[in-house]
């Protein structure tokens, strides 16, 4: 690959994990977004790592970046509904008019190859619909967050984009960020001591995927430009009951930390709970017959291995 590959929201716990990814396999890298995290990033990322700070709008930042880069990886977001109802006009401005003018940009400067970072709510979220949900089935966004990413799907488009629906994602990833969803809070509860809380038996089911596939599969695509746009589904083919995963945080605390993790069930919260949703991902396997490689009781682990380092 002649330049580097630019990747946006670089800080994040996603963007953040590429770039040390990619850098690792000897890809020159710039890592784009706020410098918040960059000094701890810097100590992690081992390889050839340009840092940029600057904001996914300020135009002129962003055609700074954009120089002398042959693909990017558009990570920059909000991660999920609740972030995206704090703040409505910035979740409006960095998903949908970021991802515009990032497309617009590369388009100016010559740039074809686009891996660009969506998830599966843009098929829905609350909705009870036939399972599992392929590529081809139809978007029907049910929230402000599946919504806003449906639309930058489409500005994506434009570039011939790699677009990848991801479902939870999931693992240590580059360490610098401790997600705040369902991983999160059972993780925490074993750093802490305390319970772990489910919610209505715990038999909710979500479908995870390992960060690490993520980063693999984002490798490949950057290395295999495109002359159309290509969408994969990126997750586990199926989902996990919640309680599942809650015995497998509670077992690993037991076995690595020598800690006893009680579960505590208490009654749904009617906006807690959503249809179980699971894709297929026969289209990702295709072109990365090894996908997925790491397993959801491999990556509990690994969360809890790190609380003992």
């Amino acid at each position: 690959m002649s330049g580097r590959v630019l990747v946006t929201g670089a800080g994040g716990y996603i963007g953040s994990a590429i770039v040390a990814h990619l850098a690792s396999t000897g890809l020159g890298v710039r890592a784009f977004g706020h410098e918040t995290r960059f000094a701890e990033l810097a100590n992690i990322a081992n390889g050839d790592v340009d840092f940029r700070a600057g904001d996914l709008l300020d135009a002129d930042a962003l055609a700074e970046a954009l120089a002398g880069v042959s693909a990017v990886v558009h990570t920059a977001s909000f991660a999920g509904e609740r972030a995206c109802r704090a703040d409505i006009p910035g979740a409006i401005r960095t998903i949908v008019r970021g991802t515009r003018l990032l497309v617009d940009q590369m388009q100016d400067a010559g740039i074809d190859n686009l891996v660009h970072l969506s998830t599966y709510a843009v098929y829905s979220t609350f909705a009870t619909r036939e399972m599992p949900l392929s590529e081809t089935s139809e978007l029907l966004p049910d929230d402000l967050y599946g919504s806003l990413k449906a639309e930058a799907e489409w500005e994506a488009a434009r570039a011939n984009a790699a677009i990848l629906r991801l479902t939870n994602v999931f693992g240590p990833g580059s360490g610098l960020v401790v997600k705040t969803d369902v991983m999160g809070h059972f993780r925490n509860a074993v750093e802490a001591q305390t319970p772990i809380k489910t919610q209505g038996g715990g038999g909710q089911a979500i479908e995870f995927v390992h960060v690490d596939d993520v980063c693999r599969v984002v490798a490949g695509l950057v290395a295999t430009p495109r002359t159309e746009s290509l969408v994969l589904n990126v997750g586990a083919g199926k989902a996990t009951p919640i309680r599942e995963l809650a015995l497998l945080f509670q077992e690993n605390a037991k076995e690595i930390l020598g800690r006893t993790i009680d579960i505590v069930d208490t009654p749904a919260v009617g906006d807690k709970t959503w249809p179980d949703r699971f894709t297929t991902i026969e289209r990702a396997q295709s072109l990365f017959p090894w996908f997925p490689e790491k397993s959801l009781a491999d990556g509990v682990r690994e969360i809890v291995v790190k609380i003992e380092g």
